[in-house]
């Protein structure tokens, strides 16, 4: 009788250990990043000195098989160093690099990710930016393009 007792306390402590799930469903998505006054080689993108660097939108794109996502706040970071702050679509900053030094640089990007039936998120990435002095340096034409960087998912802002 005694083991019986103790097996019906035990079975509700069971049932809420195994309910805790500490794996979180996260947002699922790739960053798309539309820019101009530079282009891309191999990941990199290349600006000329005194060019200014426009990222004319940000999109979260949900992975195949995914529900519609969205960003909240974006955060844009030059070398570590904080450069603008937006919750505006479609999330445009401009860079101007006229006063930057010749060489390569990276452009960060923090945001909070909502994609439906999810839970919040927190995207970032970061790229190489390559500054040149003049266009015959520049791969391309400098018409810009679209890049998707490697991005991580987490549910905390504070990735380092």
């Amino acid at each position: 009788m005694k083991r019986l007792i103790y097996l019906l306390l035990v079975l509700p402590l069971l049932g809420l250990v195994s309910s805790c799930d500490d794996d979180k469903d996260l947002p699922q998505v790739s960053l798309s990043i539309d820019y101009t006054g530079a282009t891309e080689e191999d990941g990199t993108i290349y600006v000329v000195q005194g060019d200014t660097l426009n990222v004319t939108a940000l999109r979260a794109v949900p992975a195949e098989g995914t529900k519609a996502a969205t960003l909240g706040v974006v955060a844009y970071f030059w070398d570590g160093i904080p450069q603008g702050r937006t919750a505006i679509s479609p999330f445009a900053i401009s860079i101007n690099t006229a006063d930057m030094e010749l060489g390569q640089h990276y452009l960060g990007v923090n945001a909070t990710v909502l994609q439906v039936d999810k839970e919040v998120g927190f995207a970032v990435t970061r790229f190489p930016i390559v500054i040149v002095a003049n266009d015959s340096e520049q791969p391309g034409d400098g018409n810009g393009g679209t890049i998707t960087p490697d991005t991580r998912i987490s549910d905390s802002s504070e990735m380092n």
